[in-house]
C-alpha cells in the first residue's frame, strides 16, 4: 500500500503530521508506541527521519494497515491541509529545464518566427550541452518564510504586475548531507512534493542597480511565494524520479507540462552539488527547476481572481486563488 505524509489541522489547532491512505488520515502520534519520534510537528518528525523512515516502511508493509485506515481513519476532507515541510533552508535551481531555456531563447529578440530564431536556437542548444557537460547547477536561496500551504490564498499587490508561476518538483532532505557522490544522492532524500516557485520577474534584476546581478530576495522571497504540497511522498514510493511530470493550469488552461528527464542537472546532481557548498539538513527543501510555459513566455502574469493549479503526477496537486488581500 502507498502511504503519503500530510500536515493537517482541525479548526484552530496546531498542525500535526499524519499518514494519508485512500482519502483517510491517521495522526502519526498513533504509532508513537511503535517508535516513531517527533510526531507533534512535521519539522520534528523530519529531524528524526533516520529512525522514522524504517518504521514507516514497516507500517507500509503491515497487512493490518488497510483495516486500520478503513475503521479508524478520518476523512481528509474534514481537515485543513498545510505545507508538508517547514524547511530551515530553501534552495531553488535556476534555468534547469532544456525546454524552458529553449523557449526563452526563441522568444527573445525577433521571436520564434524571426530570421534570427534558428541562430538563437542553435546557440542555446550548444550552451545547454556545454553547461550539462562542464558546468554546475545555478542555485539561489529563497526565504523559508515564503513557504505556504497548498490551498492558501496568494496575495497580489497592485505593483506586482509581473508575478509569475513555476511549477516544480520539490525534494525534501532526510539525512545530513555533505560532499555526497551523485550515485548515492537518492539515499539522502526523505521525499518529494509539489512546489510553485512564485517569482516577480521585474525584480529579478534591479533597474537602479543594473550591474549588481540578480536579487532573489525581492523577486522570490515574499510571504506566500512558495505554495507547497499537499503531500510529502516518501522517496521509496517513487521508483524513478526522472519520470516525474510537473504541470500547471491557470484558470483551467494547461500552461506547463514537463518531465524531470528534461533537467540539465538531475536531482542527484543537484544534491551532490549543493552538498559541496553547504551542509544539507533534514527538512531542507530543494526546488529543482521549472519546465517551459512560464508566464513570461505567454506575456501573461498572475492577476487577482486567477486560480492556479500546480501538480506533479504521483505527488498530488495544489489549488491557489489569487487575491488582493494580504493574509
Amino acid at each position: 500500500m502507498s502511504l503519503v505524509l500530510v500536515n493537517v489541522s482541525v479548526a484552530a489547532c496546531t498542525p500535526f503530521p499524519a499518514l494519508l491512505f485512500e482519502e483517510r488520515v491517521i495522526a502519526l502520534a498513533h504509532w508513537r508506541s511503535a517508535g516513531l519520534r517527533g510526531t507533534s510537528t512535521m519539522a520534528e518528525f523530519l529531524d528524526n527521519w533516520a529512525s522514522n523512515a524504517d518504521i514507516l516502511k514497516a507500517l507500509r508493509a503491515a497487512e493490518i494497515m488497510r483495516k486500520l485506515f478503513a475503521e479508524h481513519g478520518a476523512e481528509v476532507s474534514d481537515f485543513n491541509l498545510h505545507e508538508p515541510v517547514a524547511p530551515r533552508q530553501v534552495y531553488c535551481t535556476i534555468g534547469n529545464y532544456r525546454s524552458q531555456l529553449m523557449q526563452a531563447a526563441l522568444d527573445a529578440d525577433d521571436g520564434p518566427q524571426g530570421p534570427q530564431a534558428a541562430t538563437r536556437r542553435d546557440a542555446a542548444l550548444a550552451a545547454i550541452e556545454s553547461r550539462s557537460r562542464d558546468g554546475a547547477p545555478y542555485v539561489c536561496l529563497k526565504g523559508s518564510a515564503s513557504v505556504s500551504g497548498p490551498y492558501d490564498p496568494l496575495s497580489i499587490e497592485a505593483q506586482d504586475s509581473t508575478l509569475d508561476w513555476e511549477a516544480e518538483i520539490g525534494v525534501v532532505i532526510g539525512h545530513p548531507a555533505s560532499h555526497v557522490e551523485p550515485a548515492h544522492a537518492l539515499e539522502y532524500i526523505a521525499g518529494y512534493c509539489v512546489v510553485n516557485d512564485i517569482t516577480l520577474r521585474d525584480r529579478v534584476f534591479r533597474r537602479e542597480l543594473p550591474t549588481f546581478g540578480t536579487d532573489w530576495l525581492q523577486s522570490k522571497s515574499r510571504r506566500g511565494w512558495l505554495p507547497t504540497g499537499p503531500w510529502l511522498v516518501p522517496a521509496w514510493e517513487i521508483e524513478d524520479p526522472s519520470e516525474l511530470r510537473p504541470w500547471l493550469r491557470l484558470n483551467g488552461e494547461l500552461m506547463q507540462d514537463g518531465v524531470a528527464s528534461d533537467m540539465i542537472f538531475g536531482i542527484t546532481e543537484q544534491i551532490a552539488y549543493l552538498s559541496t557548498q553547504v551542509s544539507l539538513q533534514p527538512g531542507d527543501l530543494i526546488c529543482t527547476g521549472t519546465p517551459a510555459g512560464i508566464g513570461s513566455h505567454y506575456g501573461r502574469y498572475l492577476r487577482v481572481g486567477d486560480v492556479v493549479e500546480a501538480g506533479v503526477f504521483g505527488l498530488g496537486h495544489q489549488r491557489v486563488i489569487c487575491t488582493s488581500l494580504r493574509f
